[in-house]
């Protein structure tokens, strides 16, 4: 069934989306065909004892936390109804010279809600959801201090939505702002590959929150035309690609091999197949973080230069594409590459990686394995063996230091942005302002540790 929502661009174009994932703005992009993930296979249980129903998984052994830290992470969102294509040219009666200034627009609006992702846990991190504050502010009026956590989005996402005005009701707005602070215990990963690599693929379905994530994703298997409208990408040259590579490793079926092993050998492909180019971040004229630039899955592998984002997105791609349950994640990194946080705030950044599942069936037990391969290419161009264990693949030492925020570009629901992704969005009635800009500042703190939190310290040490 279509659904009709509307997605914005900074260039002030107003667009038709086809939902069934989401609508956002995006420069760029072209419709292709879509992608379909695999069903996992259904295989009848042989032994009587596995006939017997079997509660949710717990959590595996095989990625073990280390150095858990709490830290804060601070979000700050400002939404402002003027954009750069709106001008007004003053000029200096004494001089004759004239300069073009941002012309001060203001939306009028019934209802509006903004929506900011929560990520309750991933392969390092624990959300504190009964300590996560936030408000949102029209014109520097706070108007909200109460969200609305919203669930059942793919892999456990939450939404914390905020909302201002009435139906019936006219209110006038120049600028939104919402303030989040997103306590969270993070922590270094340690993985046992050894171990990992004896886990088959599953007989019987996934755990739920691993098929869910397998739902097309904006920016991963969809994309935004330029026309304005989500589309789903061609699928048929990235799986083209991971096909070969498979060949080239002797593997003739994804699933002929564990998955560790699978996600190794892709993971080796895209390190050493991409360039990293730019920082892949869109900026206002301010300077401030407008969004993250992302180019699609295929074009980064055959162009072999993207930033380290793009390289995250090819990764996390080529992974689905074999059927593997993988999850993009994003999230604020202080770290400096090693074991200390910064006090240089410049150096602290955006940060994205992957995840995918590890369900031993037998034991019912899951694990999310983190792999960054970003941080790998910046170790070194070349890939190590395949029998060498790789930093940054399942062990990462500085996950203590980086808070994941978002499993996703932008919310998995149909809400809009401006320009381009920003992991956030807003519903408007009866309809938003044509063009805006959007600007997004993080600082992530180390909160002090409580004694409780000792103890659970010493225990997973």
């Amino acid at each position: 069934m279509l659904t009709r929502v509307w997605a914005g661009i900074g260039t002030g174009l107003l667009v038709m989306a086809l939902a069934g994932g989401t609508a956002a703005a995006q420069q760029g992009g072209k419709a292709k065909q879509p992608t379909t993930p695999p069903n996992p296979r259904n295989v009848s249980p042989l032994n009587p004892e596995d006939q017997k129903p079997k509660g949710p998984p717990e959590v595996g052994p095989y990625v073990r936390l280390v150095s858990p830290k709490n830290q804060t992470l601070s979000v700050r969102l400002v939404v402002n109804s003027d954009a750069p294509t709106q001008k007004t040219t003053i000029r200096d009666p004494f001089t004759g010279k004239s300069v073009d200034m941002p012309s001060v627009t203001p939306f009028e609006f019934e209802t509006l809600a903004v929506v900011w992702p929560l990520v309750p846990g991933t392969a390092s991190s624990e959300l504190d959801l009964t300590a996560v504050r936030g408000e949102l502010k029209l014109n520097d009026v706070v108007v909200s201090d109460s969200p609305q956590v919203l669930k059942g989005y793919a892999g456990g996402t939450l939404l914390a939505r905020w909302d201002a005005g009435a139906r019936a009701q006219q209110t006038v707005c120049r600028q939104v702002e919402l303030r989040v602070e997103i306590p969270m215990r993070c922590s270094r990963t340690e993985f046992d590959e050894r171990g990992a690599a004896e886990v088959a693929w599953p007989t019987g379905p996934w755990p739920a929150d691993a098929q869910s994530v397998m739902k097309p994703q904006l920016y991963l298997e969809t994309w935004v035309d330029d026309e304005g409208r989500v589309r789903a990408l061609d699928d048929k040259p990235l799986k083209e690609l991971v096909a070969g590579w498979l060949k080239d490793a002797g593997i003739g079926e994804a699933k002929s091999v564990p998955p560790v092993h699978l996600a190794k050998v892709i993971t080796g492909r895209v390190w050493g197949a991409v360039q990293p180019s730019g920082e892949g971040l869109s900026f206002k004229r301010t300077g401030e973080l407008a969004g993250v630039i992302v180019q699609p899955a295929a074009e980064t592998l055959t162009t072999g230069r993207g930033s380290e984002h793009d390289m995250a997105v090819a990764l996390a791609a080529a992974l689905r594409s074999t059927g593997l349950p993988t999850r993009l994640v994003a999230g604020w990194d202080v770290s400096d590459g090693g074991d200390k946080f910064l006090s240089n705030k410049k150096q602290n950044k955006l940060h994205t990686w992957v995840e995918f599942c590890l369900f031993d069936e037998a034991k019912n037990t899951v694990n999310w394995v983190p792999v960054d391969v970003g941080a790998m290419r910046r170790s070194t161009t070349k890939p190590p063996a395949l029998t060498r264990t790789w930093r940054y693949f399942g062990t990462h030492p500085d996950l203590d230091a980086i808070t994941p925020f978002a499993l996703h570009m932008h919310p998995p629901t149909d809400v809009m942005s401006y320009g381009w992704p920003g992991f956030w969005g807003w519903f408007v009635t009866p309809k938003p302002p044509k063009a805006a800009e959007q600007a997004i500042s993080f600082v992530a703190t180390q909160t002090p540790v409580k004694p409780g939190d000792r103890n659970k310290k010493k225990k997973d040490e």
